[in-house]
């Protein structure tokens, strides 16, 4: 098999994984030391089209509240969508979304996560991919908190959104190849590494298929 061939069949094992992928539900780890505004695009892409239906949660866990005008489009900052703010400033006033804000631990980010994705009124449950969550960032609630309790935390929270058949990503400002990475894998479907060197790029890694996609334009 040559060059061109291989590359054809991994495209191909590409699609068909994600596809798989957002029809079963997902959670997604992205990862890369870029600047704070290509993971803010990813985020963006990630959280869906404003145009589709969708139903977004986004965690803020230590980063800015303005964060959330850069991972959501203003468009889908309405009724189906919730925003959390744990270890973060308050919201602006303007903010359409429920906002929640958490000001203790992981237990009580946990339930209210899981009270805003059954808050929603969804005749039948969602749909494959309909369910959006989001959180920035695993880097700030590791410094703060135990890793042990903050993979717990991933490993409810990442079930509650597969079992909703949702896609869910998780921001780590980290080398691909950093030790945290490394250790969190195992808990998500895919890993996501960004770069900048050539323009914007996402390069995807799902290591339990053993399949790494080429890099991608973001």
């Amino acid at each position: 098999m040559d060059g061109r061939e291989t590359d054809e069949v991994v495209a191909t094992e590409f699609a068909r994984t994600l596809q798989q992928l957002k029809l079963q539900g997902c959670n997604l780890l992205l990862v890369g030391s870029v600047p704070d505004a290509v993971l803010s695009a990813a985020s963006r892409k990630l959280f869906g089209d404003p145009d589709e239906r969708r139903f977004r949660v986004a965690v803020l866990s230590g980063t800015p509240r303005t964060t959330v005008y850069e991972r959501l489009p203003e468009a889908t900052l309405d009724e189906t969508a919730t925003v959390i703010a744990h270890d973060t400033d308050a919201m602006p006033p303007h903010v359409r979304s429920p906002v929640v804000h958490v000001e203790s631990g992981v237990r009580e980010l946990t339930c209210s996560i899981s009270e805003a994705i059954t808050s929603f009124d969804v005749p039948g449950g969602f749909r494959p991919g309909e369910l959006r969550f989001g959180l920035d960032s695993l880097a700030s609630m590791l410094t703060r908190y135990d890793p042990t309790l903050v993979r717990q935390f991933l490993g409810i929270v990442g079930g509650q959104v597969r079992g909703a058949n949702g896609m869910g990503h998780y921001v780590l400002p980290r080398p691909y190849d950093h030790e945290l990475v490394d250790t969190l894998a195992p808990l998500f479907d895919g890993i996501v590494e960004y770069r900048v060197d050539a323009g914007r790029e996402e390069r995807w890694h799902f290591p339990n298929r053993d399949l790494r996609s080429p890099w991608l334009p973001l």
